[in-house]
């Protein structure tokens, strides 16, 4: 006689089991509709977007390399005066 774990509790019961004796749940395990699968893929794609689109980003930044800036000739109010 085997032992196999229960599919929702984890907890090991005889092969030959139909209730696990420690959830009362069947040994096999209920099978979650599609929908519940489908949405929990989506929420896991919702939170994991926005930080794989920061790391994305941060590397993007780290690879590109800083372009000069344009240095503007700093006018003075006595420049100006003189014109």
């Amino acid at each position: 006689m085997a032992l196999e774990p229960c599919k929702v509790c984890g907890t090991l019961n005889a092969e030959a089991t139909e209730i696990c004796l420690s959830c009362g749940y069947p040994t096999q395990g209920k099978k979650r509709p599609t929908v519940f699968r489908i949405v929990a893929i989506a929420l896991v794609a919702c939170f994991a977007l926005p930080f794989l689109s920061g790391v994305i980003n941060w590397i993007w930044l780290q690879l590109k390399p800083e372009s000069p800036q344009p240095t503007q000739p700093q006018v003075s109010l006595i420049d100006l005066a003189k014109n």
